[in-house]
């Protein structure tokens, strides 16, 4: 889980629910599901007045998360032109009692979540995504990189994530991996081990002395540098 000085307020999980954010950059929570029991409330970044097809970053928290807290980070990928989608999973976001067993099923919950999306908003182009996630979010992203994966992944980022249970295949994609070398929650060597088991394309970016997910707050140590590489990364790969 992040830690609590990423915790924000999260928004109502009302549908299409607008507000405007800082530097022209809309956000919005819209109400989805993937089925009655899998409530999918979902936050949109994106910039004000956007026109056109638009590539997809599709986010996913870790235990205990939610999308807003990582808002800062979530706003610069939108004021660089991706349309950002972060669903709270429905039973591992900080508002329920955390079931970690449920972590398997969020890939299918975050390719629901884009095709609804692609639905809703003609702006996506669902042929264009990238998969990022942040610890236990982490792992849903390399879990959705399966045999079989949805064609518009084009590329995928785990911070601080473990190997999923189920086995890569599919269309080779780029996949970057940032772990910090201090994680305590996550040890390095978890990561290490996600990393070796990928045979496509890859790299792994060390943070010095980073622990569990404080460089991806403005300020921290760490953060320019983790937020230039994902950026640059996302920029090249998608």
């Amino acid at each position: 889980m992040l830690m609590a000085m990423l915790a924000g307020c999260g928004g109502s999980a009302a549908a299409d629910a607008a507000a405007q954010a800082p530097a022209g950059v809309l956000t919005r929570v819209v109400s989805l599901a993937r089925g009655a029991a899998r409530p999918l409330p979902t936050t949109v970044w994106s910039l004000a007045g956007l026109t056109g097809k638009h590539p997809v970053v599709l986010f996913s928290h870790g235990l205990g998360g939610l999308p807003a807290q990582f808002a800062p980070i979530a706003t610069t990928w939108a004021r660089a032109g991706f349309i950002v989608l972060a669903p709270a999973y429905p039973h591992t976001n900080a508002r329920v009692r955390v079931d970690r067993a449920d972590i398997g099923n969020q890939p299918a919950d975050a390719v629901h979540v884009l095709h609804a999306m692609e639905r809703r908003d003609p702006r996506l182009d669902a042929t264009r995504v990238a998969v990022v996630g942040f610890s236990a979010g982490g792992t849903t992203t390399l879990g959705m990189l399966g045999a079989g994966h949805d064609p518009g992944i084009r590329a995928a980022i785990t911070v601080s994530g473990r190997r999923p249970p189920s086995a890569f295949g599919g269309p080779e994609i780029p996949v970057l991996f940032v772990h910090g070398d201090r994680d305590p929650t996550v040890p390095l060597r978890a990561g290490r081990m996600a990393y070796e088991s990928l045979p496509w394309p890859k790299t792994w970016l060390t943070v010095a002395g980073g622990r569990h997910g404080e460089f991806l707050i403005p300020g921290r140590p760490g953060y320019p540098m983790v937020s230039g590489r994902i950026l640059t990364f996302l920029r090249q790969a998608v």
